[in-house]
């Protein structure tokens, strides 16, 4: 029996050992669903919205649920709408009463560090209107030794070349 069993542990090394001589190598399957397809190199990525455009349009929902909120809060008394990818916004401020109305409205268009601002003011007294045109302004901000402050830059004469 001894001389038996002795065999049997024989073949069973002889086997493992032939198993390492010659390893088999398995052949890797697609993935499921896609059978017989040639897969030649990288998986191609689509392009998408860069980042500087998710930033803007995160601008833009950021900016419509401010107005949403500051909207509910003030009773519609003030409108604020941003346009991430122009860099553009628009803040209007309205009261009325029965003999009295008041309208403050601006775009803004941000652009190089600054902001440019075009302004209007619209007043209504008894029925009397009244439209002020405020100069186009830009604001900047800045520092001077660690106090921040805006500049507000009103052009006194304005030449194009």
């Amino acid at each position: 029996m001894q001389r038996g069993a002795r065999t049997v542990t024989l073949a069973a090394a002889a086997a493992f050992s032939l198993a390492l001589a010659r390893p088999v190598v398995a052949e890797p399957s697609p993935p499921a669903g896609i059978e017989g397809e040639v897969f030649t190199g990288p998986p191609v990525i689509p392009k998408g919205r860069t980042y500087s455009e998710r930033i803007a349009d995160q601008l833009t929902l950021l900016g419509d649920s401010i107005d949403s909120h500051v909207g509910a809060l003030s009773l519609d008394t003030i409108k604020f709408k941003v346009d991430g990818r122009h860099r553009k916004a628009h803040v209007r401020l309205a009261g009325e009463s029965r003999y009295l109305s008041l309208t403050i409205q601006s775009d803004v268009h941000f652009r190089q560090g600054a902001a440019r601002v075009d302004a209007s003011i619209d007043l209504r007294v008894a029925g009397r209107a009244l439209r002020l045109e405020l100069p186009d302004f830009e604001v900047l901000p800045r520092s001077y030794l660690g106090d921040r402050y805006v500049e507000v830059r009103v052009p006194i004469i304005r030449r194009t070349f």
